[in-house]
């Protein structure tokens, strides 16, 4: 599933590209993926692209007027010019000839059309701190204020935006930090150096490209190359790379969860 990187990356492929184009027409073939709209079309269509904005995990596409949110989920992909196929569920013909599609296996991403009010009132209610922008203080108080195991809490999107289960996994090795830990159990050193790997690793992750687990691509179609250093995501039953112990995989808040039993030793 894309995360902050990855979506991050889609944009930095997109911006430049369809900034300032002129949407001519709007092609639906599969409606579940436009949420909750049948005006759809008549409020795209006509409208010029400004430019591209992440927050969180969504895409924003800001037009002259109004906004359209997009959220990948499992499987989406946003690709300019792409190859059209039987995964094809939206295509957005420009004037000038060249278009954008969204591509999507399982079907679960969804496109929705939103005022300024509209798209400001749902980032304000659905999505919490942005990693780039937060501020130490405020991180802490928003975990201090959230009870259960600290793996959950960190893919809880109106807490902390854009981490999934692959950087939740990497923050937490690099933190040195169990999965299960409370928020009553850390110190204040613990939540500086959780806020820094949080920051540093997604930032890495950015100029890697993002992970391609299994298909992600950005807008252009390039695969991102930040798995290569993953250090516990997807590395259950291997060797630790600090301690040679064999990393343990368990369940949290329903997602698979990679750690080292040594490095990051329960509270």
């Amino acid at each position: 599933m894309p995360e902050l990187p990855e979506v991050e990356n889609v944009i930095r492929s997109l911006v430049n590209k369809v900034s300032g184009k002129k949407i001519a027409s709007v092609e639906i073939i599969t409606p579940s993926i436009v949420y909750k709209r049948t005006d759809f079309i008549d409020l795209v269509k006509d409208k010029t692209i400004v430019t591209l904005e992440r927050r969180g995990k969504y895409i924003i596409i800001r037009l002259d007027e109004g906004n359209l949110l997009i959220h990948l989920r499992m499987t989406g992909k946003l690709l300019f010019n792409g190859e059209i196929g039987k995964h094809t569920h939206l295509k957005i013909d420009f004037t000038d000839g060249n278009y954008l599609i969204y591509n999507d296996v399982r079907k679960f991403g969804r496109i929705n059309y939103l005022s300024n009010d509209e798209l400001n009132i749902y980032l304000k209610t659905k999505v919490g701190l942005e990693p780039g922008l937060m501020e130490l203080e405020a991180f802490k108080t928003k975990l201090m204020n959230k009870r259960g195991p600290l793996k959950k809490i960190l893919l809880d999107q109106t807490v902390i935006a854009g981490i999934g289960n692959i950087y939740a996994d990497e923050i937490l090795f690099a933190s040195g930090i169990h999965p299960l830990t409370e928020t009553s159990k850390l110190k204040d050193e613990d939540y500086i150096i959780l806020f820094d790997n949080i920051r540093g690793i997604l930032e890495k992750a950015i100029l890697a490209g993002g992970s391609t687990i299994r298909d992600y691509v950005n807008g252009d179609g390039t695969a991102g190359g930040f798995q290569d250093a993953h250090q516990v995501y997807g590395r259950g039953g291997k060797e630790c790379i600090c301690c040679g112990c064999t990393l343990e995989k368990i369940k949290v808040a329903g997602r698979t969860t990679v750690y080292c039993p040594i490095c990051q030793r329960i509270r």
